[in-house]
Formats: structure tokens, sequence, C-alpha cells
């Protein structure tokens, strides 16, 4: 079987913690994760406000480092460079962070997976909607 890779966003892990989608829409894909989707969750578990949030959110937290981190490098940043001028010569937000995830997949060749529409308006990104 022909497993395709993919880039899990922020999105994907909230939505796993908060049961928005069925695991088995990903069961296909050899999952990668961005290290700043690593540092979005690290500081849900941080804000958490209360211990029930903060034990919810750090178990989304490991989830995600057992997935692999593709290195955000030159190629990355790059790409980075790349799309947020042309989200900006197209008078478009740049979410920063969603743009780095959005880079990373782009440098990597490889479609994100995301709940997130903020990824809709990213030119030449690879789109998997759960």
């Amino acid at each position: 079987m022909n497993v395709e890779q993919a880039l899990a966003d922020t999105s994907i892990f909230i939505g796993l913690e908060a049961k928005r989608f069925d695991p088995a829409q990903i069961e296909g894909y050899e999952l990668g994760v961005s290290v700043v989707t690593l540092g979005e969750l690290r500081l849900g578990v941080l804000h958490a406000t209360d211990p029930e949030s903060a034990a919810r959110r750090l178990s989304t937290y490991q989830l995600a480092q057992r997935f692999e981190p593709l290195a955000v490098d030159e190629k990355v940043a790059e790409q980075w460079a790349l799309l947020v001028s042309r989200l900006r010569a197209a008078g478009r937000k740049v979410p920063i962070n969603d743009s780095w995830i959005a880079a990373t997949a782009m440098a990597y060749d490889i479609p994100i997976a995301t709940q997130d529409n903020d990824y809709d308006a990213m030119p030449d990104l690879r789109i998997i909607k759960l």
C-alpha cells in the first residue's frame, strides 16, 4: 500500500482532542509535524485555566511529539518569504504561524492536513481539509 505523506497542522491535533473528526480520516497518511505546531500546542498547555484542561492539552501535545518534526531550514525560510511576499502583494492577511507551517509543507512538497480556513488563500499549497 502506498502511503502519502502530509503535514498535520495544529488544528488537526486540537480537532482530535475535541473529537471534531474521525481519526480514521488520517490513517492513510504518514504525518509529520511542524515545530511551530509543537510550540502552539505547548503554549496551550501553559495557558490552560484549570487542571483538567491542562491535562487534556498535555496529552494532545504529547501525541504531537510522537510525529516526526520537520526541520525549519533555508529551504523553508525561502518558501516562507516567497509565500508572505505573494500574500502581502495580493493584500491578504498573513497569519504568521500558519504561514510558517504552510511554508514547511511547501518546502517538503507535501500537502497540509488541516481544519483551518487560513490556508485557503495560500497559493500553491496542497490542502487536505478534514
